[in-house]
């Protein structure tokens, strides 16, 4: 019986935020559940074979040492970085393979501690990281950055020198300061997940406001006139614009005689003409904080990734319950409602409800794999998910794959420029 080399690896992903909040990589962490049955040259092939060229690299983080050295012995594959611990670089018998393998073409991530990284700069030159950011690191970057209204000398002189430099990748960066300091003051290459916890506790009474990037993009696609699946596509980017959408269609004020479930079904009630009005009359209370988009973008991905794990032969309506499932998980966290109360407010097939809600729906095993899949720090636990979950590993990882091909983003420029947008928006 032939197997497929996804049958014996589990896979994560976290996707690398440059300094435009755009995903600028994507690392992806590979588990071996059977080292001995893993064909390293099948497993590369698979990888990077369906990766369209301008989708962003990926950085590959194998978790056991055998499967990086395997890899190192490979020939090196289009658009993919491979990460290289500290330890290893460290001992003089992996030297040699190491600079073999730079030779050879591979493009290597020293990963480890920021405080530790300077030496290996000095010997291999080049090098860039995966930099661990201690929260003594922090520390100094935020001291590093001068203050508003700070000017005097004495405040110059307490000021020391960032530990942040230019051209790499950082992990741990629990705060937004640290992030903005990285990508916007040090050139950082970028910064590998979001420090989404303190961006929302920061203002825990408030709910998340709707994202004028994502309204602008849609009365682009309005103004161009593209299929409506198009348009549906543009709005789960952001799901408090989906949640106030289907909250206005389903109001007394709208007049309508059914309720609406889906997001299809919205478009087609509203029109295109009435969907243009509600966004203009909705923009002034939107916000452009670029800060909150990697939030809302690794949200999106969640959904996508349960969307293909159903069966490409589902109906157009499965798949849409099943990603509008994926768009509303995390509501409560950008609403600042409890999630049931916030569903008892639109009408959502009850399967959506029971999914996240009770934890008991049809869709709960969706959820789980998505959830798992975003999260490195469980890659190990993916096959005991899976095996619960009723998925055989190959399909979710094909799933993966498939997310991680079509990571590249929509930008304002999908469509038509419009002359003097911020008019035809006030």
């Amino acid at each position: 019986m032939l197997h497929s080399p996804l049958d014996n690896i589990a896979l994560a992903y976290e996707p690398v935020w440059d300094k435009g909040r755009r995903i600028c990589a994507t690392r992806l962490t590979v588990h071996a559940v059977d080292p001995k049955k893993v064909d390293i040259t099948q497993l590369l092939t698979f990888v990077t074979d369906g990766l369209p060229p301008d989708a962003p690299p990926l950085l590959l983080n194998p978790v056991a040492p055998a499967l990086l050295v395997a890899m190192l012995k490979q020939a090196p594959v289009r658009n993919t970085w491979l990460e290289v611990p500290e330890f290893i670089w460290a001992k003089p018998e992996a030297l040699e393979l190491l600079l073999h393998a730079r030779r050879f073409g591979h493009q290597l991530l020293w990963r480890g501690e920021l405080s530790r990284f300077a030496p290996y700069t000095k010997k291999f030159q080049g090098l860039r990281g995966v930099l661990d950011v201690s929260a003594e690191d922090a520390l100094l970057a935020l001291r590093s950055a001068p203050q508003r209204g700070e000017f005097s000398a004495a405040g110059a002189a307490e000021r020391v020198e960032s530990p942040i430099l230019a051209g790499h990748l950082y992990t741990g960066v629990a705060s937004r300061a640290v992030a903005d300091h990285a990508l916007d003051k040090r050139q950082a290459w970028g910064v590998v997940g979001w420090p989404v916890d303190e961006l929302l506790s920061k203002n825990e009474r408030q709910p998340v406001p709707m994202d004028q990037r994502v309204m602008v993009q849609i009365m682009q696609a309005l103004d161009a006139e593209v299929p409506i699946q198009q348009v549906g596509r543009l709005l789960v980017q952001d799901p408090v614009v989906v949640y106030r959408l289907l909250r206005m269609v389903n109001s007394a004020a709208f007049g309508l005689s059914h309720e609406v479930e889906s997001i299809r079904h919205a478009l087609m009630m509203l029109g295109y003409d009435k969907l243009r009005s509600w966004l203009r009359g909705a923009y002034g209370t939107a916000s452009s904080d670029r800060s909150l988009h990697p939030m809302r973008h690794a949200m999106l991905m969640r959904s996508r990734l349960m969307r293909l794990l159903l069966d490409p032969n589902s109906d157009e309506e499965l798949k849409g319950e099943v990603q509008l499932t994926g768009v509303f998980s995390q509501l409560d966290r950008l609403m600042r409602e409890p999630l049931a109360e916030l569903l008892h407010q639109l009408p959502v097939p009850g399967r959506i409800f029971s999914t996240l809600v009770r934890r008991d729906g049809p869709y709960v095993a969706y959820l789980d794999v998505a959830n798992a899949a975003a999260d490195p720090a469980r890659v190990a636990d993916m096959p005991a998910i899976c095996e619960r979950s009723g998925f055989a590993m190959e399909e979710v990882n094909t799933a993966i794959l498939e997310l991680l091909a079509t990571a590249r983003e929509p930008t304002d420029q999908s469509f038509a420029p419009v002359a003097d947008r911020s008019k035809r928006l006030a």
